[in-house]
């Protein structure tokens, strides 16, 4: 272990006994460094904790930020820190920059759409809604980035200095290990399972003084007797079998190219029928041409790259959305659209019309966070409230898990146990509190390593 120097402050500012909202603030004597810088998402709750006063400091006292990926929950804060003063660099692997680039332009649009929608309905009233940030903002805060690869130190100042290792959850995803005023930390991420589809499994790491590990599914384990080939299939091939139309909200990043590719792959060899496809979700459609872009950060073969946008049909403007329902077109097909936890995106215009028929299949295929429109459906709700009204749910609700980004509890597991050394401390973060304290359990009586579960805002002295 490194030898000690002075001591170092960690503090939770996100994703805290919750998986949203992805901040972890470290402090030395000189500087500060936030690892990640994510909105919360969820409910109205989860959506006042971006409110800029509950941030703790002032943003231009941050030296830097080092992100782990692009995925909204750990990048979409940057800009309003950026519009209050944060002028620092931004660390990050290529593509995440670029996935960064797409998920926060997107999300700028739908605030200030949302605004601009609130504002109309309060009429003349004098106070008026504002965006968290807007695009001028996000250009702002792009300008601020600087790439590296995998592996290679990064110097940000005397005593600081880390670099990346990839952690298999999306596109060029990493877990940081960060060496300040002479402790070493992991910071794990958001870590995929052992064997991710299209990715390179998550990397070994060295030893470290103090481990900072995410917790999603620390209280579960995937499904492991179905290939993600044949739970797709089936879910498809039922789809058909009733005549209706397959709805599959996704996830942009990493999820949609998955499900695509699944797809391809098994029209091509005859195990579904070939069912026109249709990707509705512009930000999906740029992060595919990603996977193009950054061939050295997946493994997917040229022929499964290059169908990503040749064998389905991409849907554009709003006018190609409801044509895609249009009586005179087939019937029976496949909609893959934003957003994953149907919270937002184009999803909702197809569920407006799908969900009242019996014919109809929606599948979820990842996550859903409590409170989302996906987590209703999940637990049964017999409607679900879109923009205003109300709608029965008398479509089919099905999910299939082995497609998860995340790892599971095992993954978790084997990830922590490769470790040659063991930690001061592992802390859990990025995981509801039931997760949480059955990974944390797990951890002691497997490694008998202490393990604490932060609460928002709270720090430790290390």
């Amino acid at each position: 272990m490194m030898q000690e120097i002075s001591p170092v402050q960690l503090q939770f500012l996100g994703a805290a006994r919750t998986v949203t909202g992805s901040k972890t603030l470290v402090q030395t004597e000189r500087h500060k460094i936030l690892i990640d810088c994510g909105l919360f998402q969820g409910g109205k709750p989860e959506q006042k904790l971006n409110k800029l006063r509950e941030f703790p400091l002032n943003p231009a006292s941050l030296n830097a930020i080092i992100l782990t990926h692009g995925h909204l929950d750990h990048t979409g804060f940057l800009p309003a820190l950026v519009k209050k003063g944060f002028h620092g660099p931004i660390y990050a692997t290529p593509p995440t920059r670029d996935i960064t680039e797409v998920i926060l332009y997107d999300s700028a649009h739908i605030q200030e759409e949302e605004a601009l929608q609130k504002n109309r309905r309060r009429g003349n009233r004098s106070k008026r809604y504002k965006p968290l940030y807007n695009e001028k903002h996000v250009t702002r805060t792009m300008k601020l980035f600087k790439t590296f690869d995998d592996r290679e130190w990064v110097s940000v100042a005397e005593e600081l200095r880390f670099r990346f290792h990839r952690s298999g959850h999306i596109l060029g995803a990493v877990s940081v290990e960060l060496e300040a005023a002479g402790k070493r930390f992991i910071f794990s991420g958001d870590l995929g399972q052992r064997a991710p589809l299209i990715l390179d499994t998550p990397a070994p790491l060295p030893e470290a003084d103090y481990i900072i590990m995410e917790a999603t599914y620390g209280d579960r384990l995937h499904d492991t007797t179905t290939s993600p080939y044949q739970a797709l299939q089936d879910v498809v091939n039922s789809a058909f079998a009733k005549g209706g139309t397959l709805i599959i909200p996704s996830f942009a990043v990493e999820r949609a190219q998955e499900i695509i590719l699944i797809l391809n792959n098994l029209i091509q060899e005859k195990s579904i029928p070939a069912l026109p496809i249709y990707l509705d979700s512009p930000m999906a459609a740029e992060v595919t041409g990603l996977f193009q872009k950054h061939r050295g950060w997946h493994n997917m073969t040229e022929a499964e790259t290059s169908g990503l946008t040749q064998d389905i049909h991409l849907v554009q403007s709003f006018e190609e959305t409801q044509l895609v329902l249009s009586p005179d077109g087939p019937r029976t097909k496949i909609i893959i659209a934003g957003s994953g936890m149907v919270t937002g995106g184009r999803s909702l215009y197809y569920l407006k019309h799908l969900l009242g028929n019996p014919d109809n299949t929606v599948l979820l295929v990842g996550y859903q966070a409590p409170g989302t429109r996906g987590q209703l459906l999940l637990d049964g709700a017999p409607a679900l409230e879109i923009d205003g009204d109300s709608y029965e749910v008398r479509a089919e609700v099905r999910q299939i898990s082995v497609l998860s980004a995340h790892g599971d509890q095992a993954d978790l597991l084997w990830w922590l146990g490769r470790f040659k050394q063991p930690p001061q401390q592992v802390f859990l973060n990025h995981g509801e509190e039931t997760a949480m304290q059955v990974l944390k359990e797990l951890i002691e009586e497997t490694f008998q390593y202490p393990v604490a579960t932060p609460e928002r805002n709270q720090v430790y002295t290390l």
